[in-house]
């Protein structure tokens, strides 16, 4: 049985908080997928990249992910740049780029390859819009998680409260994220087949956690 466990989830639901507390629990690694697509568009950016520069791109050894316990690292010519990867410039660049079929197709195997190999040891949360259905569809546990807009355009609006991004703007730039997720042609976010599906607007992070971890003892028999 693989040792790992899938989050998934529209934007601002929720994901990150309950992979990482989730991780730290278990002394698992915990890979936010959504850190691969972000730092591409930010080398889209940086380079003005066309779109077969940046399948060439993502092929080259220009680029690296580390797991660390509080945050999926992204470095780019071995400079860590993960701290300017969470501006709403980047949010709406790394969401038209995750809408390109050729593009989603070619993160596959660097998003797999974090697997865990031996069984004995740690095992894996893969947190994202598609690791349930798409990258990890085996996964003995699937979680997805949802909130209400409301709830989410105001956890969007404080976490991009540097850059000053108010509620009507996150709203507004939520439902387009969300339509584009729902009806990409390729790996569209639904909730995975036997999915544990919760609210995380209607519990606390500690709650979720706990919720999960039910599940995880009864399924892994920790």
């Amino acid at each position: 049985m693989d040792r790992v466990i899938t989050v998934d989830g529209f934007a601002s639901s929720g994901k990150s908080t309950l992979s990482r507390l989730l991780a730290k629990k278990l002394d698992w690694s915990w890979f936010s997928t959504g850190v691969l697509y972000r730092g591409m568009a930010y080398v889209e950016r940086e380079r003005n990249l066309q779109k077969s520069d940046i399948l060439k791109f993502v092929h080259s050894d220009h680029w690296k992910i580390h797991l660390g316990g509080e945050r999926t690292q992204f470095f780019y010519q071995d400079v860590n740049v993960t701290d300017q990867l969470y501006m709403s410039s980047i949010d709406e660049r790394a969401s038209l780029l995750s809408a390109w079929t050729e593009f989603r197709k070619a993160l596959i195997p660097f998003q797999r390859a974090f697997l865990p190999k031996n069984e004995e040891g740690k095992g894996l949360i893969a947190e994202g819009r598609d690791c349930g259905t798409q990258i990890f569809p085996r996964a003995p546990l699937k979680v997805f998680l949802q909130a209400g807009e409301d709830v989410r355009a105001n956890r969007r609006s404080r976490d991009r409260a540097r850059d000053q991004l108010e509620i009507s703007t996150a709203f507004k730039a939520q439902r387009e994220r969300d339509r584009r997720d729902r009806e990409r042609n390729f790996a569209p976010t639904a909730i995975p087949q036997g999915s544990f599906v919760l609210d995380s607007g209607k519990n606390s992070p500690e709650a979720l956690v706990e919720r999960v971890y039910e599940e995880v003892c009864r399924i892994f028999s920790f």
